[in-house]
């Protein structure tokens, strides 16, 4: 069996899945990756991926369609995993191509954005929110064309399912699905705070997206409150939303690669985002048995759901995160018991793990046999 994936952009959380998958395969993986990086992704400080033990090939901008029609005829009877549907946009009539041909696809995809909120970085608003109404429509249009036609559909996250079900593809051909990364080592012990004071950290561009104005409300109401809670920020962006106070401090931006250190020293991480395909630093935090508490828009909520390391609060709505912080300050107990279920589960989010269980449901599918287990 082979695989060839094709990538938009081979981002770094990515690649440790296609590394795992080329290790448990015994085999190389080929690689077909749209660009080297992001000029969006390399302005929040991302690396390009490490991609030494992988073969990646890049699509040139001249000619790519003849280029991406030569690779389908070059491995006609690999399996051909698409990242998006347009991830990057030459890549829907490649795969177009590739099913007409009776070529096996599979995707593997996070949900579209359902919000009108710029995704990587802040946009025009009228814009952003046309968007939003028009993907719904664009999708099921796509879906006529192809839904049918994958052999499997790997989703990242609950929402992603819910999404290419709705656009036809059959429910026994999708599976739940994520991105993963490996556990760092800390070469010291973090030691955690074991006063009433709750140390919450936030990492992450500081735009609309990510639910910064909620995070702001929330931190205010428990000053007014009297909750003891104090909240560190990191990331790229606008930092001026933070006023000065003595619940929230902004700590800069961490350098690529070592965020699992920085959140190692807190007590919980906080993401509220208007909406997050995933979530990666969510994986940082439970790698690192610290607990997370998600907006219900955040893919990652599927591993706190699973995990009980943390919480969920509804979207946009400050006093619900209130209150789960006023409960957290006022039994310490809780606290404890999210940082073990955190440590218990995080063997199950390594990319070994995740990759066997695609890799299982791959070969049953290229066999013909049943899917496996989620």
């Amino acid at each position: 069996m082979k695989i060839i994936s094709w990538q938009s952009v081979l981002t770094d959380h990515q690649s440790h899945t296609m590394r795992a998958l080329q290790k448990i395969m015994g085999t190389p993986l080929v690689i077909i990756s749209g660009v080297r990086e992001l000029d969006e992704r390399k302005l929040q400080g991302w690396k390009s991926a490490d991609t030494d033990d992988l073969d990646v090939r890049y699509l040139p901008q001249s000619g790519w369609w003849k280029k991406g029609l030569n690779i389908l005829s070059q491995y006609p009877n690999a399996i051909h995993m698409f990242n998006s549907l347009w991830g990057d946009k030459r890549f829907f009539p490649l795969l177009i191509a590739a099913q007409m041909r009776g070529i096996r696809t599979v995707l593997m995809t996070e949900p579209y954005a359902e919000v009108g909120v710029g995704y990587l970085c802040e946009s025009n608003a009228w814009v952003a929110r046309c968007k939003a109404k028009l993907r719904p429509m664009l999708y099921r249009c796509a879906g006529l064309l192809v839904a049918k036609k994958f052999m499997a559909v790997f989703a990242i996250s609950h929402k992603a399912e819910e999404q290419f079900i709705n656009i036809g593809v059959p429910r026994d051909r999708v599976f739940p699905f994520g991105y993963y990364i490996p556990h760092v080592c800390i070469s010291q012990t973090v030691e955690k705070s074991h006063n009433t004071r709750i140390r919450l950290i936030y990492v992450g561009s500081l735009i609309q997206r990510k639910g910064i104005h909620t995070l702001v409300k929330a931190m205010k109401l428990c000053k007014k409150n009297a909750v003891d809670i104090i909240l560190d920020v990191y990331g790229p962006g606008d930092s001026s939303i933070f006023e000065k106070s003595n619940t929230i401090e902004y700590k800069g931006v961490i350098p690529f690669g070592e965020a699992q250190e920085v959140i190692a020293g807190y007590d919980v991480l906080v993401l509220p985002s208007l909406y997050d395909g995933w979530g990666v630093v969510v994986n940082e935090a439970l790698l690192q048995g610290v607990p997370v508490i998600v907006s219900d828009q955040v893919g990652a909520k599927t591993l706190i759901e699973e995990s009980g390391a943390g919480a969920v609060f509804p979207v946009d709505q400050a006093e619900a995160l209130v209150s789960l912080l006023s409960e957290l300050a006022g039994q310490r107990t809780v606290l404890d018991q999210w940082r073990k279920h955190a440590i218990d589960y995080r063997k199950m989010i390594e990319p070994e793990i995740a990759v066997k269980y695609l890799y299982d449901n791959l070969t049953n599918i290229y066999e013909g046999k049943p899917r496996h287990g989620s």
